[in-house]
């Protein structure tokens, strides 16, 4: 049961962040500003605890620390299909952390806490 709610929890808090990033208040006005100023950082910025754990996620779902290689099941053969869509993951998740403009050492505690979980 241990393992069970700590993985509610996870969920949880992923759910959480998803929405304290992407979501805004009923009513609200969204910020007057080109779409660039959202990506636009100084380096070095500090990503907030919901956007760490959206980058985390991403880390880990756009195969950040994995080999893309996919094999079919069923014949055992090099599916490059597959392999061309997981490509395609990857490369979103590099174009965000590149419009990001995070530091090494920012990618790096990010990366090591993605194979952590």
């Amino acid at each position: 049961m241990d393992s069970l709610d700590r993985a509610r929890a996870r969920v949880h808090r992923r759910v959480s962040s998803y929405r304290a990033i992407f979501l805004q208040a009923r009513g609200a006005e969204p910020a007057p500003a080109p779409w660039w100023a959202f990506w636009r950082r100084p380096r070095g910025g500090v990503p907030t605890p919901p956007a760490d754990v959206v980058l985390r996620d991403l880390a880990v779902y756009c195969y950040a620390q994995r080999p893309t290689l996919k094999v079919s099941q069923v014949d055992q053969h090099v599916d490059p299909i597959a392999m061309a869509f997981a490509e395609g993951r990857r490369d979103v998740y590099l174009h965000i952390m590149t419009m990001l403009n995070l530091t090494s050492d920012q990618l790096e505690r990010l990366a090591q806490r993605s194979a952590d979980e």
